[in-house]
């Protein structure tokens, strides 16, 4: 929309002129330029040619195979920009397409470039690329890589012959010795954020025992990092240890890893990130542990912390908050209110006011269950619990207690409620792979809804996972609708101003994408791509046509691979 200029502020007046111009773009084209669209992430596309009554015709036009199976499953998000598509391929190569029927146009392969990770058994996903300026920014291994759009050339002047080491550049501050960031268990899984000619990305990951999670700010000509910060500080040094230091007793400081790509408010100044679980024994991290399971707010200056709002505290459960905080403007009681909302693995959907990090909507901190099994455990007696605008608990995105459980499990085990302390013959929801996951949100000003895909699959239920997508009124905190279907619901969704969202869900033996009303909830369409959908789909317009395309490949839990995309459209006219 260059050219254009908005009368108002916020991301309310954008949405407004993008809903005005949905007719306009019908005869041009539309960009999918971000990972999750744009700076705030609202995965709502403007382009109308695929309405609730056409949508039943929709086919693939067109698929692409990258050849790599590697990984858990295809994560990758097409980004198109100019009636090219790029992807990624589990390891971070990136692919450039033809948008329009699928061609390859060029390949650039990371697989010799991102040292022993990819040779050394390293189970690596990657969620795609962000484009500006005429170049592809991809996070691969634990580097940055900086590609010439049209041709796929590295960048000569961005770090090494278009190769940046973003993260061991920083923790070789603190840990000399280092030569790799990979062995240290650092790398990237996100798609890189970009605003300004600054690089924003979140490193991961958790469960190698990192010293905390690091969200950097990157140079995008030359590749430097101007800021970091550790999302667990671990001494002085780093900043947020007067609020974060104490939280942590016993000796484990680590987790912290960054699943998502932060989302941006340039009016505020604000970068905001989603920070997963802590590691290792439990035991010895007596605390709520901050600023893991936490929102937290960052300048896009200098990285200073502004706010931070914890979601699970002293989490057991693996209950990370994964997914793309989401920013929008809404009314509240007659005033305007700059939201922001994330889905976390607890089953808990949290809507603050992301200037302040307060709560739009009352989160109250409710008792819960603290007798352990465990010898040394001190769980936390209370957990945030979000409640609606009319004083009711919010419903959960994804049951907080087990469901259709089998008779001959339910005889055998506990059934509890969401935060009692695991143990022995113990059967909580969420499980550990329950709750919204790493798929980001969408939000549609036209109906004013969010939408949120999650996971039901109770700890040791010994049944198939099952997906719930929702949408909520977040100017309420109400449940307007919700569907349930079969396999993992992991996928994030995209709206359209045609009032249709597309969202797709994981199986061992099929994945299907399906097209829900936006404002109904009613399944209006669906396909099996043959695999499961872990990808997050994409909308956009080349050559007066409207595709919707999502990456297809993975079984249960990701744990088959694939490497399909998949680009759908209406028929063609008859001439």
């Amino acid at each position: 929309m260059a050219g254009f200029r908005v009368r108002g502020s916020g991301f309310g007046a954008l949405f407004a002129l993008a809903a005005c111009l949905s007719a306009s773009l019908a005869a041009q084209s539309f960009n999918w330029p971000l990972h999750n669209l744009d700076l705030a992430g609202s995965r709502f596309a403007a382009i109308d040619q695929i309405k609730p009554s056409n949508v039943a015709l929709l086919s693939p036009r067109w698929l692409f195979q990258t050849g790599v199976i590697d990984g858990v499953s295809n994560q990758t998000t097409p980004v198109i920009v100019d009636g090219t598509m790029y992807v990624t391929d589990p390891r971070g190569s990136v692919y450039a397409l033809d948008a329009g029927d699928g061609h390859l146009l060029w390949t650039f392969d990371v697989t010799e470039l991102i040292g022993g990770g990819a040779k050394a058994g390293y189970i690596f996903r990657n969620r795609g690329v962000c484009y500006a300026d005429g170049i592809v920014y991809t996070g691969a291994g634990s580097f940055l890589f900086a590609l010439d759009a049209r041709t796929g050339k590295p960048i000569k002047t961005f770090g090494k012959d278009g190769q940046a080491s973003v993260i061991l550049d920083v923790i070789k501050e603190r840990y000399p010795d280092v030569t790799a960031a990979i062995s240290l268990g650092y790398w990237f899984t996100t798609a890189p954020q970009i605003y300004n000619g600054v690089i924003y990305i979140g490193s991961t990951r958790s469960e190698s025992h990192i010293p905390g999670g690091h969200v950097l700010a990157v140079n995008a000509k030359t590749g430097k990092v101007l800021w970091h910060f550790n999302t667990i500080p671990q001494d002085g040094r780093d900043q947020g240890w007067d609020i974060a230091g104490s939280t942590w007793v016993g000796g484990e400081r680590n987790g912290g890893g960054i699943w998502e790509t932060p989302s941006i408010d340039p009016e505020l100044g604000l970068i905001y990130a989603a920070v997963g679980n802590p590691f290792g024994d439990s035991t010895k991290r007596i605390g709520t542990n901050l600023f893991t399971d936490s929102i937290i707010a960052l300048s896009l200056a200098d990285g200073k912390l502004k706010w931070h709002f914890q979601q699970t505290h002293h989490d057991v459960w693996d209950y990370d908050s994964g997914n793309q905080p989401i920013l929008f403007d809404m009314q509240v009681r007659g005033q305007r209110v700059r939201a922001l909302a994330e889905a976390s693995k607890n089953g808990h959907l949290y809507i603050l006011n992301r200037e302040t990090g307060q709560p739009v909507h009352p989160i109250k901190e409710m008792p819960v269950p603290t007798e352990s099994t465990r010898p040394g455990e001190q769980m936390w007696p209370t957990q945030p619990i979000p409640f609606t605008a009319g004083g009711e608990p919010m419903k959960p995105v994804a049951p907080t207690f087990p469901v259709d459980i089998p008779a001959d499990r339910a005889a055998t085990r506990t059934l509890v409620p969401v935060f009692t302390p695991p143990g022995p013959n113990v059967m909580f929801a969420p499980g550990t792979e329950g709750g919204a996951n790493y798929g980001p949100m969408s939000y549609s000003p036209r109906t004013g809804l969010l939408y949120v895909n999650a996971v039901d699959s109770p700890l040791g239920s010994g049944r198939p996972a099952r997906g719930y997508f929702s949408a909520f009124d977040p100017a309420t905190g109400d449940l307007k609708w919700q569907q349930t279907f079969d396999g993992w619901g992991q996928a994030g969704s995209v709206v359209t101003s045609g009032d249709l969202v597309f969202v797709g869900t994981g199986s061992n033996t099929a994945g299907y994408f399906f097209a829900y009303d936006a404002k109904t909830g009613e399944l209006l369409w669906k396909f099996n791509t043959g695999g499961g959908v872990f990808s997050s789909p994409s909308a956009y317009m080349v050559n007066g046509e409207e595709f919707i395309a999502v990456g297809s490949g993975g079984g249960e839990r990701g744990r088959r691979g694939g490497d399909l995309i998949l680009s759908f459209a209406l028929p063609k006219p008859a001439r």
